[in-house]
């Protein structure tokens, strides 16, 4: 993952990431660092240590270019950043629509109606062109997905989304599990950047004593379980960090399995509503607050 990465650090990061092995990299336009995740793609793929088709790229469609005749500009802005001629999946990175050129929406004005199936339509004629392998949704809910499953003549690949084991979002797990549609588990350690952190008083996942007691056991690092447990529940999960140690100690998840009883203690955890959440954005163009100083999201008490 890249999200929040600060600027200068994703380009070693991304380079300390492959030698490490991983070869899925997590990107989109909003996070305004493609460049450097592309400059760090070049040096390895010209020093030898991957090839281009040895890397799994993903990128997303960011909400201003919900336009059908704008999104293949959006598909291309990223591959032109990321140095790259396709990419394995491009994901609809919101189910919202901004006006063309609004990189983030304040006021109501800024957000228009795009239907989501004609968004998908276009995201479909990417494939046939050849600037994207698959194409898949991020941060869906079910309503969503069934809006473009109505119309989809190629598979929705994925859909990215935050669940761990405080927020795990069992219902809509199933039904992407259920359709094959692959689930992208990101803030998979409870961001310890909690973006909610203003709204209520979770604390850090990775201090959770179920979740530290196991790594004791096991001898690893409480992200390891963490990870862990999203493998084994079959979502994807793609972990951040610029840290060299952490970006290493992350991919240590296969030498060891957690028991059934083990995975259920881990599945207790899950909390109610958005007590758990820790990446809930506080957006009113997603609802989630009014465009109206002085309000606050319809979750909070203040």
């Amino acid at each position: 993952g890249t999200w929040l990465s600060d600027p200068g650090k994703v380009y070693e990061a991304t380079k300390e990431a492959i030698n490490c092995g991983y070869r899925h990299i997590d990107e989109a336009w909003i996070y305004k660092n493609e460049d450097e995740v592309g400059k760090a793609l070049k040096d390895k793929f010209e020093d030898g240590t991957v090839k281009r088709e040895d890397m799994f790229i993903t990128s997303k469609l960011w909400n201003c270019f919900h336009r059908p005749e704008l999104v293949e500009e959006g598909c291309k802005e990223s591959l032109r950043q990321l140095g790259l001629e396709y990419l394995d999946l491009f994901l609809i990175h919101f189910p919202v629509s901004f006006i063309p050129g609004c990189e983030e929406a304040t006021k109501s004005e800024q957000v228009e109606e795009i239907q989501l199936k004609d968004t998908w339509a276009a995201m479909e004629k990417l494939v046939d062109q050849g600037l994207v392998k698959n194409i898949g949704v991020s941060n869906f809910e079910i309503e969503h997905i069934k809006q473009i499953q109505a119309v989809a003549t190629k598979p929705i690949a994925a859909n990215q989304f935050e669940t761990q084991p405080y927020y795990q979002r069992k219902e809509l797990v199933d039904y992407c599990q259920d359709a094959g549609i692959v689930v992208i588990a990101h803030t998979s350690l409870g961001s310890p950047s909690n973006v909610m952190s203003k709204h209520h008083k979770c604390p850090p996942l990775m201090e959770d004593p179920v979740v530290k007691k196991l790594a004791e056991k096991y001898e690893k690092q409480p992200a390891n379980i963490l990870l862990r447990w999203g493998i084994q529940r079959g979502t994807v999960v793609i972990p951040k960090s610029v840290t060299p140690s952490r970006i290493l100690s992350n991919s240590d998840i296969f030498s060891f399995q957690l028991s059934s009883e083990e995975m259920d203690s881990l599945n207790a955890l899950d909390k109610p509503g958005l007590e758990g959440c820790f990446n809930h954005p506080k957006t009113p163009w997603l609802g989630r607050s009014e465009f109206v100083e002085g309000h606050t999201d319809h979750y909070c008490n203040e």
